[in-house]
């Protein structure tokens, strides 16, 4: 008799507890991570949608029109990106063959150990993209990288774009005219003058 009774309390309580637990209200009152779709930069059919800027993925925007998104992409070194552009691929107008063949707007090489969003490699081991804007966006995970190897190195991030440029000077490019010229890129370019 004391069983039959200890059960049928046992299953009381477990009918109360689940009548209970339903009517919980179990949404979280506070929101945890961060928003979704937060990303303004869009791309639909080919081209790519930001602020009040419409650029198509299959030609090479002005420098400004990729400064602009380089301050979406790049953070807080955008003016490092477009500097390397006009170093690497020219100016307005100016686009090497790399740029208009491959999309590779910084002279990107094929990586071995890092993410990428490069689709192949092409002559001379350049990074090959399906449009300018992966290009950028594998430049952004170059950014990473490097910025880990700085980070390792050092035991602190890079403070600006003159030690970050040093610190990949040797790898990226081997050439002392290529670091004079980024440099005098980023004091001197008209499109430079522009702050966060």
């Amino acid at each position: 008799m004391k069983r039959v009774l200890r059960h049928i309390v046992l299953l009381g309580l477990t009918i109360v507890i689940i009548i209970g637990a339903s009517e919980l209200d179990m949404s979280p009152k506070k929101i945890y991570g961060m928003p979704k779709n937060i990303n303004p930069i869009q791309i639909r059919e080919g081209y790519l949608y930001y602020d009040t800027l419409i650029l198509p993925l299959n030609k090479i925007p002005k420098v400004a029109q990729l400064h602009t998104i380089a301050k979406k992409v790049m953070g807080k070194w955008y003016k490092m990106y477009t500097a390397i552009k006009v170093e690497e691929s020219g100016n307005d107008g100016q686009n090497s063959y790399y740029a208009k063949a491959y999309y590779n707007l910084v002279g990107m090489r094929y990586p071995k150990k890092r993410k990428t969003t490069a689709i192949r490699m092409g002559n001379d081991y350049y990074a090959v993209y399906a449009n300018w804007y992966e290009g950028m966006i594998d430049f952004r995970y170059y950014i990473d990288y490097m910025e880990g190897s700085f980070e390792r190195k050092f035991k602190r991030l890079p403070k600006s774009e003159k030690e970050f440029i040093n610190h990949i000077y040797g790898s990226y490019n081997i050439y002392s005219k290529w670091k004079n010229d980024v440099f005098w890129i980023l004091q001197r370019h008209p499109v430079m003058r522009d702050t966060l």
